[in-house]
């Protein structure tokens, strides 16, 4: 931005803005949303021994999900809290309504029984959810 000063002689003054502050704000603002985003994302998971698979393509965006994970005894946890399944179908129905082309991520820990998984499954499907994805470990893929 310049600004001509009209001055005695012909010459003219140009007031200019540094950019270096503008650049300093907006570095640390980008710093300051990438870090909120990963804190926001820290204690949503619980910790669980996924499955191994060769061919696994590990996702990093976890935006618009819905996680949904199941220890090797079949309770199922919505984030780190124990749910009761009339509660997990409730929470299902408001995030289909809520976002409609939302996906839900089921983490299962080695080990939980397929019966468990196909309730989970069952109660998506009533409430309209028909996008999964499988959170599995990466291996060293095929050699």
């Amino acid at each position: 931005m310049a600004i001509s000063i009209p001055n005695r002689s012909d010459s003219r003054k140009v007031a200019s803005v540094s950019m270096a502050p503008m650049i300093d704000m907006v570095f640390l603002l980008l710093v300051f949303f990438m870090t909120a985003s990963a804190m926001s994302q820290a204690g949503s998971k619980l910790e669980l021994e996924l499955p191994e698979s060769a061919n696994a393509k590990v996702s990093r965006d976890y935006s618009d999900r819905l996680i949904v994970s199941l220890d090797a005894d079949g309770q199922v946890y919505l984030g780190a809290s124990l749910i009761e399944e009339e509660g997990l179908s409730r929470i299902l129905s408001e995030f289909r309504r809520e976002r409609s082309k939302g996906k839900l991520s089921i983490r299962a820990a080695k080990g939980t029984p397929f019966a468990a998984i196909r309730k989970v499954m069952g109660l998506a499907a009533e409430a309209g959810i028909h996008d999964y994805l499988y959170a599995s470990h990466e291996t060293g893929g095929a050699g």
